[in-house]
């Protein structure tokens, strides 16, 4: 009963905390997503260049498994698999875009005529 008149009193603290814990929480996350993304592409880079083209659900099957362990646990609390897996896909384009337009980068996942 004292809980409940506790929080019946003070109802406006309360929520002004869980407020600035949510705005915390949200802050750290999208810090930690730039550094995820730039991991990701890494990753993404690594993958085409280790098991080459055809190899898709294996290639985003490898990222995920290298890249999971490596989150932060903000990341983890809140990103469910079929995001992560639309982040590999954003980092994908990236680098997709990378082979075209950069032949060192090409040159080294040796992606030469592959789409």
């Amino acid at each position: 009963m004292k809980i409940l008149m506790f929080i019946a009193e003070n109802w406006d603290l309360l929520l002004l905390c869980a407020a600035a814990i949510a705005a915390l929480v949200y802050a750290v996350f999208r810090g930690n997503k730039g550094v995820v993304m730039k991991m990701l592409y890494a990753m993404v880079m690594e993958a085409e260049k280790e098991l080459g083209a055809g190899t898709g659900a294996l290639k985003l099957a490898a990222v995920i498994k290298r890249i999971y362990p490596k989150l932060p646990v903000v990341i983890k609390a809140f990103v469910t698999e079929k995001r992560l897996q639309k982040w590999v896909e954003v980092a994908l384009v990236a680098a997709k875009n990378a082979w075209s337009t950069n032949p060192q980068i090409a040159a080294y996942v040796a992606v030469e005529g592959k789409e």
